[in-house]
């Protein structure tokens, strides 16, 4: 592990909650609130804060910085087909018709 990067673990904590509040929201069918979470998550993985993404840089193991880097791509990807799939409520959720 590299000793010289920081990492901030109140980011960590922010995007948990978001990823938490998430999941809860898509648990209820609260539908209206994803978007606004979706575009926090987003702001809280802003490339130059964005925690994980340094957790990348202090791995030296080529196998755990592989993990890692696909994790993220999986978080974020997970993300935008949720924002997407809720925001198009006529594919997500079929009609009584």
């Amino acid at each position: 592990m590299n000793k010289d990067v920081q990492l901030n673990l109140q980011n960590l904590i922010q995007i948990d909650e978001k990823l938490t509040a998430l999941g809860d929201c898509l648990k209820k069918n609260a539908f209206n609130n994803i978007s606004q979470l979706c575009s926090e998550w987003w702001e809280l993985t802003d490339e130059d804060d964005y925690t994980i993404a340094k957790f990348f840089k202090a791995y030296k193991d080529e196998r755990a910085r592989r993990e890692i880097k696909q994790q993220m791509c999986i978080e974020i990807l997970s993300i935008a087909i949720v924002n997407y799939f809720t925001s198009s409520p006529e594919i997500f959720r079929p009609t009584s018709s």
